[in-house]
Parts: C-alpha cells; sequence; structure tokens
C-alpha cells in the first residue's frame, strides 16, 4: 500500500497534458554536482516540459538547468527516463516559442576599433594600403 497522496501531485496528475510540439532542436542540460553541461536533442516541447534524446546519464527525480533556443538555465526535474530518453518537467512554465527562437551574441556595449598597422616596409609591401587599392 501506498501512502496518501498530496492534493498538488493529484491535481497534476488530473490536468490535461499542456500541447506538446514536434521539434529538433539542441538543448545543454546542466546536473548539479556532475561538472558541466552535456548536450541533448530535443524531440518534443511544451510549456511544461520537454522531451530529450541522448539522455542515457540522467536519473529520474534529478534537478536540473536546460538551456534551450533563448531560454538560458530554466530549473527542471528529471520525470522518466527510458531507451536513452527522458522526460523534463520545467519548475516554472515557459513559452516554446522563446524555445524555439534563436539565440544571438550581443553587440559589446562599447565599439570595437580596429587597429590599423602598417604591414609592413620591406620590398613591395611598403607600397600597399589594401587589398583593393591600385
Amino acid at each position: 500500500m501506498s501512502g496518501p497522496v498530496s492534493s498538488d501531485s493529484a491535481a497534476r496528475e488530473h490536468q490535461p497534458r499542456a500541447e506538446r510540439h514536434r521539434v529538433m532542436l539542441g538543448a545543454l542540460i546542466e546536473r548539479f554536482g556532475h561538472g558541466g553541461a552535456t548536450r541533448h536533442r530535443v524531440r518534443d516541447l511544451s510549456a511544461t516540459g520537454v522531451r530529450v534524446d541522448q539522455a542515457e546519464r540522467l536519473q529520474r527525480g534529478a534537478t536540473v538547468l536546460v538551456t534551450v533556443g533563448s531560454l538560458a538555465a530554466v530549473g527542471a526535474t528529471v520525470v522518466w527516463v527510458e531507451q536513452g530518453a527522458a522526460g523534463l518537467r520545467f519548475a516554472q512554465p515557459i513559452d516554446p516559442d522563446d524555445a524555439r527562437a534563436k539565440t544571438f551574441v550581443a553587440r559589446p556595449s562599447t565599439p570595437v576599433r580596429l587597429r590599423e598597422e602598417p604591414l609592413g616596409t620591406a620590398g613591395w609591401l611598403g607600397h600597399i594600403r589594401g587589398a583593393y587599392d591600385r
């Protein structure tokens, strides 16, 4: 016999599943106390969770941080692991469009200035000012 089921877990079991989106994305998953992040393939995505492949090292019940698309370090719990795949439940609902968004590199706050240095003075190099100058 099992003990009483908490109202929170019972409510989760009876809630309809969030709409799943079939995707092919890459994700980084960080496991606490296990060094750096590992790369995984995302197959299914919803506002409440994600299914990833290449998940042999994940353990059911573990708390992890997931980075996918423009979402960085989102808390999640590993709900199941089976045949190299795993299901993760996000601690807080996410916007699936953010997970599908391309990440970008922010421009530096100060402009980058290229240093102009002479190419050299030996032989014919001293006469070159630019690659397309004639």
